[in-house]
Order: C-alpha cells, then sequence, then structure tokens
C-alpha cells in the first residue's frame, strides 16, 4: 500500500447504508493522489464497523477503528487523527451530506498557506439542501453565539467538514475536550492566530440513516463555551449536568413549597420534592448531557432504577443535612433546602460518571 499523503476521517454511528457511497465519493474527488479512509465508530448497532469492513477487503486504503467503550463525536475524531498516517488531515460526515468534491480545492487552499481550511454552507455560493428551516434557525443562533465567543466572522464556524494538517491537529489535541460540542470550533479557539479560509459547499440532503441534531444542540455549545471560559477546569459533561439540576430546582422549590402550604411538615416536603426531581433530572440529563450514551428503552427503565436505588443514599444525606440546617438557621427555608441539594449533586454527578453512563457503565450497551 502506498503510504497516504492525505487521511479522510469519518465519525459515524449508524451510517452502515452510507459508508460504501462515502468511499466512492471520495475515490472519485481524490483520484490519482495517495489517500486513506478511517472511519471511527461507535460500536452503531446497525453494523457500521461490519460494514467498513468488508470495504476494506476490496480497498487497502479503508481502515475501521470500531470503539466499544467509547462515545463521542469529538473523542472520535481524535482517535481518527492519532491513527492517521496521511500529513493532512480531512474531517467529514459519514451521511452524505458533505461533498467530497470540495475536497481538492480544500488542498489547494492549504498548499496557498491557509492552516486551516472549513466547508461552510452559508457563503455565497453554498447551500443548505439537507437544513430544515427548524435546522436552519439553530445554526444561525449557534453560530451568532461562536463567533461573539470566538471574536470571528466566520459565515460556518460550528462546520463539521473541514481540512488541516495532522501536525497541527496532534498539537491542539491535548488542549482539546474529548467531550466538546464541535471539534472544528475546539479545533479554531485553541489555534486562533492561525489563517483559516471558508469554502462554499452545497449541504446536501441526508440519504440513509438520522439526522444527530436535534434542540439540545445550542446546550451543548453553551456548556462547552463555559467550559472554555473556565480554562477547562470544569468539564462540558459537568457544566451540564449542574445545569441541569439548576432547571431542576424549580421543580424542586415549587414542589417543597406547594407541600409545605398544604400542610406537609418540612422535612415530609423535602423529600418528595428530591424524589420528583430526581426522576426529572435523570430524565433531563439522559437527553442533554449524555446524549453520546443516552439509555432507550428498557435500559433507560433500568437506569432510573438503578440510580433511584444509589442516589437514595444522596436523598438521606440530603434531607437529613437539609433538616440539620433548618433547625439551626430557624426555619431559613431556602438555604436549608439549598445545602441539601448540594450534597445531592455532588453525589448523583458521581453516581452517573461510574455506574449509570459512560464506558463503566454496569447496564451495557443496549440501545
Amino acid at each position: 500500500m502506498t503510504v497516504p499523503q492525505i487521511s479522510v476521517v469519518v465519525p459515524t454511528y449508524n451510517e452502515a447504508g452510507n459508508i460504501a457511497m462515502t468511499y466512492d465519493g471520495l475515490a472519485q474527488a481524490l483520484a490519482g493522489r495517495a489517500w486513506e479512509l478511517v472511519v471511527v465508530d461507535d460500536d452503531s448497532p446497525d453494523g457500521t464497523a461490519d460494514a467498513v469492513r468488508a470495504l476494506a477487503r476490496q480497498h487497502d486504503n479503508v481502515r475501521c477503528i470500531q470503539r466499544v467503550q467509547e462515545r463521542g463525536l469529538a473523542s472520535a475524531v481524535h482517535w481518527g487523527v492519532q491513527a492517521a498516517h496521511g500529513e493532512v488531515i480531512v474531517v467529514m460526515d459519514g451521511d452524505l451530506q458533505h461533498e467530497p468534491a470540495l475536497i481538492p480545492k480544500m488542498l489547494e487552499a492549504l498548499q496557498a498557506g491557509h492552516d486551516i481550511v472549513s466547508g461552510s454552507r452559508f457563503l455565497e455560493g453554498g447551500a443548505e439542501k439537507g437544513l430544515s428551516q427548524r435546522r436552519r434557525r439553530l445554526s444561525d443562533w449557534g453560530n451568532r453565539l461562536t463567533n461573539r465567543f470566538l471574536g470571528t466572522t466566520l459565515s460556518d464556524p460550528l462546520t463539521g467538514f473541514f481540512a488541516t494538517s495532522r501536525r497541527l491537529f496532534l498539537d491542539s489535541i491535548p488542549q482539546m475536550q474529548a467531550d466538546g460540542f464541535k471539534v472544528f470550533f475546539d479545533l479554531v479557539y485553541h489555534n486562533r492566530h492561525v489563517t483559516i479560509r471558508e469554502l462554499p459547499f452545497e449541504f446536501q440532503r441526508r440519504q440513509h440513516g438520522e439526522s444527530k441534531l436535534d434542540l439540545y444542540v445550542l446546550w451543548l455549545l453553551a456548556c462547552d463555551i463555559a467550559s472554555k471560559l473556565s480554562r477547562g477546569m470544569l468539564p462540558p459533561r459537568l457544566i451540564s449536568f449542574v445545569g441541569v439540576g439548576l432547571i431542576g430546582s424549580i421543580f424542586h422549590f415549587t414542589i417543597l413549597y406547594a407541600s409545605m402550604d398544604l400542610g406537609a411538615v418540612f422535612w415530609l416536603s423535602q423529600a418528595i420534592a428530591t424524589v420528583v426531581a430526581m426522576v426529572f433530572n435523570f430524565t433531563i440529563n439522559n437527553v442533554l448531557t449524555y446524549s453520546d450514551d443516552r439509555l432507550r428503552g428498557a435500559t433507560f427503565y433500568k437506569g432510573l432504577l438503578l440510580y433511584s436505588l444509589i442516589a437514595s443514599i444522596g436523598i438521606v444525606a440530603n434531607v437529613s443535612t437539609a433538616q440539620i440546617a433548618y433547625l439551626q438557621l430557624h426555619g431559613h427555608t431556602f438555604i436549608a433546602a439549598t445545602t441539601g441539594l448540594v450534597i445531592d449533586v455532588i453525589w448523583r454527578f458521581v453516581v452517573s460518571n461510574r455506574l449509570i453512563w459512560g464506558r463503566s457503565s454496569v447496564l451495557g450497551r443496549a440501545r
């Protein structure tokens, strides 16, 4: 096999029906060049990894990295870049929405001296046929927020289609976040001194599978930005978990005060409010904080049961601490309840990362 000069890194989840067409598009666009396709698959239940291996038996420039215990688009790209052989890295999605025909123009721009070259859906000459009105509105809001934070005027700062040198990417990975929201955004954030060139392209309609974009994208972006403002001391996942907890506290205090107004004693009202908030927090965290490891079907209810059993320790600590604070503070309900909540949130975050979601989950990988 000729040593490739270009490595195309494609993170996948349930893209079995798109793999062959992705390769064909790349083969046509990169004809005459030495290149490789590195697919990093998060153990897709639709057999994406098997489809890649079948393709690799036909073409010696295809490689598959199947991650059984890891999840997440950002970390998948990091893995692919670290495994790549080419001096140039191209990152693109495996859903046929990114045009391989743009890659030669990206290579020309890199050769002309630009450090990072990205595909933009929103530059003149580009198009977003694959974006619904809802997704376009989300992108507009995300782009404004991202540009304001980065201090840039990029037309598409949240693109998932870009090219750069392997050296620049490898030098950046130690500073980047494996659980970040968008790889390009993270790369630009840590390389704001380099030259960036945007090229227009037509964002195609998805042919197989389903879109990963949902309403939580702005939430994830906000958590990512908040993490960067903390200089990485607070990971996005922790910020999301605490943020969900703050939202859940609204339900907590609503139920707490309502129960007390109905005549319940404080400790009972606190216990009821804590249980209801716990169920709410688990459900929302499953969608937002742990979207890459989301529990579905029967596994969701097993997770909720396990979370309830283990978190009962946190509930006891919550109610006990809150009751002691309530008595010591002579009836300051808000402060007493908040003290209990802080204890509870810390406990539940540790439990969530260790046993419920993530690589060490005792629930398996059923999805």
